[in-house]
């Protein structure tokens, strides 16, 4: 186990949803260094198969341990459900997106609408988990396929009229049902709040950065891995595949980083 308690912390998603993670990460942890990593090469991670998501989950998680990391954030409901095998191959806290973030839902309501890749919702991580949790049996759960989602945010499609109607025609057949928590179970859909909320008004959207952030504080206080620097942390953005457009698209990321590079995960 890494006793660096001065190393970054390792960030990864498919593409830039996991900067929805990374930006609340920076405010929690705000002496911090961290590197993050969107495998843009390859989105997107919610329509691969099992054994192509094992695959590319282990490559950048080896390219972040290599560098080395004293910790590793999957900011991706997918990656998370394919991360299972890290722990056997690295010696590092891995902290994933689902968990902490059923259980926070399940702590404000237990009539919850999750919406998640394809891939995560035939997981049933998240189903799993609020079964098992919840307390009111006469509570409702409602899971949508929202892989869709994903390609029009990378496409810069956020706050325009497409983006409207792309989500209230993926949401009209739960408009009606008393939904007090909608649980963005997958980073990017953080960036469609107020397209959630045109449906939704008075519902809770839940990212995942928070309550993955209060487990990732958990781990490292248990671990004595919380930095002792008093300086301003850092944060370095790399991507697999470099598109002209990136920095338009997250124009939103207002936190200082130190640059944005094209790197090379896979051997």
């Amino acid at each position: 186990m890494i006793k660096n308690k001065n190393l970054p912390i390792g960030v990864f998603d498919s593409g830039i949803g996991g900067l929805t993670v990374l930006y609340r990460l920076i405010e929690m942890f705000p002496n911090e260094d961290f590197v993050y990593v969107g495998d843009t090469l390859n989105l997107p991670y919610g329509t691969k198969t099992k054994e192509q998501l094992k695959v590319l989950v282990s490559n950048v998680s080896n390219y972040l341990n290599a560098l080395p990391v004293k910790s590793i954030v999957i900011a991706c409901n997918t990656a998370t459900t394919n991360s299972g095998h890290l722990k056997e191959t690295l010696d590092l806290p891995i902290i994933g997106v689902i968990e902490p973030t059923a259980n926070y839902a399940l702590s404000i309501s237990e009539n919850i609408l999750v919406l998640a890749t394809n891939v995560t919702i035939d997981s049933n991580a998240y189903q799993d988990i609020i079964n098992k949790n919840k307390k009111d049996p006469n509570s409702k759960q409602f899971y949508l396929k929202c892989s869709d989602f994903v390609d029009a945010i990378e496409n810069n499609e956020i706050n325009t009229s497409y983006s409207y109607k792309l989500v209230q025609d993926k949401l009209k057949t739960v408009k009606n049902e008393n939904i007090d928590v909608i649980i963005c179970g997958c980073t990017h859909f953080g960036l469609y709040e107020k397209e959630l909320k045109s449906v939704f008004p008075n519902a809770t959207i839940l990212e995942c950065a928070v309550p993955t952030g209060l487990e990732l504080k958990k781990q490292l206080e248990t671990l004595d891995l919380l930095t002792d620097s008093k300086n301003k942390g850092t944060t370095t953005i790399n991507v697999t595949k470099l598109q002209d457009n990136f920095k338009d698209k997250t124009k939103w990321f207002d936190h200082p980083y130190n640059g944005v590079y094209e790197i090379k995960v896979s051997k």
